[in-house]
């Protein structure tokens, strides 16, 4: 058994016909039909099965092509560790990122390049938790920031600081002749929030319920910035995390405080606790920890 074969074998299960996948494989039908009928010989167990529907797993072929799968992934993460072995002091760091890392990473980043001028960075927004935990697996960051709490044994979830929620009004809202609300006070307010599966949306929702107010969501978002054309348009109001709000606020909006206990959330530098990483990254992420320890 060898990795051409796992590769024949998940792509005739990915395409679910033999000529497709012969044609995005570029090797002829006949070889394909061979090269799984030798590999099911070596495993001793049918593998896959034909029927007047097409093709089907078998109980054994569907175990087999979930560690098929995995195998390659890690024989290709493999590679991608033994190639950042050979680039010291160069090539690429991937970091994914929430919206409010705009707002202190380029203070941190600007002393990193001095330091390590032919490092190239690439930032990628990772929003929700299937999306860290994916792109963590598949090598395509290095490290993630998060207000993801990452549960995995295989994820380190390094926390980095905490912070408040705020509430963004526009200006010419009730609210904002208070310095400061409760949650009860935003009851009936038009609320904008994060769609479902987004850590922002999972925190101000469980405040509310801790407080025993239900929020009327009337607009449901991915982007904090989404939310923020809104409140300026004076179409509802929204709760931000301090960090990000602090920024985003304009002539238009007003930034109030929030009472409340429960209205808080914790931000994680995440990665593979197995994983190889170069000393550019390790470095980058020792600056990031040692930022947020001196503002403490």
């Amino acid at each position: 058994m060898d990795l051409r074969q796992l590769r024949y074998f998940i792509t005739i299960v990915q395409e679910m016909s033999y000529s497709k996948a012969a044609k995005s494989l570029h090797i002829s039908q006949p070889s394909l039909s061979n090269a799984i009928m030798k590999l099911e010989k070596e495993v001793d167990l049918q593998l896959l099965q034909r029927n007047t529907r097409g093709i089907e797993l078998t109980e054994a072929g569907a175990l087999f092509y979930t560690r098929s799968q995995d195998l390659l992934r890690r024989f290709h993460n493999m590679q991608v560790e033994l190639e950042e072995m050979k680039q010291v002091g160069s090539g690429n760091i991937s970091i994914g990122s929430i919206e409010s890392f705009k707002f202190w990473f380029p203070k941190i980043i600007r002393t990193f390049k001095n330091d390590h001028p032919a490092i190239r960075l690439k930032v990628r927004e990772i929003l929700g938790e299937e999306q860290v935990i994916d792109s963590l697996n598949q090598y395509q960051v290095h490290f993630t920031i998060t207000n993801q709490p990452i549960n995995f044994a295989e994820i380190t979830s390094a926390p980095l600081y905490k912070e408040k929620f705020k509430l963004l009004v526009h200006k010419d809202d009730d609210l904002n002749e208070k310095d400061s609300v409760t949650i009860q006070d935003l009851e009936e307010k038009e609320l904008i929030i994060s769609a479902s599966g987004f850590q922002t949306r999972d925190d101000i929702i469980e405040a509310f319920r801790n407080e025993k107010v239900i929020p009327n969501i009337c607009y449901e978002i991915e982007r904090l910035e989404t939310a923020c054309s809104l409140v300026d348009e004076g179409l509802g109001i929204a709760i931000l995390p301090e960090s990000y709000i602090e920024s985003a606020a304009t002539g238009n909006t007003a930034i109030i405080e929030i009472h409340s206990m429960f209205l808080q959330r914790t931000v994680y530098m995440a990665y593979l606790t197995d994983r190889y990483l170069p000393a550019s990254v390790c470095s980058l992420m020792n600056e990031i920890e040692s930022f947020f320890k001196n503002k403490q």
